[in-house]
């Protein structure tokens, strides 16, 4: 019987679950069940406008529900704000909390009191230039900031599959009243060549806002769940390792 617990990735801006498939394979191949939802208002052809931060709580703490046993909570970037609430809500199925290059919002704050005033001008300047008040994201800043190790082709195929923002969510005071007294055991993974904020901002910007996380850090840019999938699949498990009494089976993918 497989008693390791089920990761559950949750996504960032302008992404949506299957970003996370190469990982999954990955932790598949090393005996691990994994679970990516996709957000709401991020699936092709879904309705985007009126979100709120909840919405995407709500969908994720559905998807807890319906899994048996302990899981670990993974946030990529904006989803690290999302896995925070979704962890105060279902504390006790969480056995262990992932931020890969995230945010970490206290309570009261939003994501946005995170973000650079040069990124918060991208975003107004974007709302404002959107007949749907949505925000995309250009390829030219992908591809220098965000997926700044990937070729060419990479970036193209990656960024065809990037889906309009909604930004109220992103803007949102957050409500967190439990988090820092939960107890539950973190771990920050940091990626050495995320261009997407100045240096500093995730790591130890966010990763010093956890109680005694952690720390893995692991050679790849803001998009490693697309290239560098199989170091991202690493530090997952490596995090798991560190859990304590978290039963586990051998695993097939070793240090990089």
């Amino acid at each position: 019987m497989n008693t390791n617990p089920i990761f559950v990735l949750v996504h960032g801006n302008w992404h949506d679950g299957s970003s996370w498939s190469d990982v999954a394979q990955h932790l598949r191949d090393a005996g691990f069940r994994s679970v990516a939802p996709t957000l709401p208002g991020h699936g092709r052809g879904e309705q985007r406008g009126g979100l709120r931060h909840r919405d995407y709580v709500d969908s994720v703490v559905d998807e807890v529900d319906r899994l048996a046993g302990d899981v670990v909570l993974v946030g990529h970037s904006f989803g690290g704000s999302v896995v925070s609430r979704v962890a105060d809500l279902r504390p006790e199925r969480c056995r262990l909390l992932v931020y890969y290059a995230a945010f970490v919002p206290r309570d009261g704050e939003s994501v946005a009191d995170s973000l650079p005033m040069e990124f918060i001008a991208f975003l107004d300047e974007a709302v404002a230039a959107s007949p749907d008040g949505l925000v995309s994201l250009p390829r030219e800043v992908f591809a220098a900031a965000f997926a700044n190790t990937a070729d060419a082709a990479t970036v193209d195929a990656i960024h065809a599959r990037l889906v309009p923002e909604p930004p109220g969510p992103i803007f949102e005071p957050l409500s967190l009243p439990r988090f820092e007294g939960l107890g539950i055991p973190t771990a920050y993974i940091a990626c050495r060549q995320d261009l997407t904020l100045p240096p500093g901002t995730f790591h130890p910007g966010q990763s010093s806002r956890l109680a005694s996380p952690q720390l893995i850090e692991i050679d790849g840019d803001h998009e490693a769940l697309y290239t560098a999938p199989r170091d991202l699949a690493w530090a997952l498990l490596e995090a798991i390792g560190a859990g304590g009494d978290l039963p586990l089976e051998p695993v097939g993918i070793t240090r990089p």
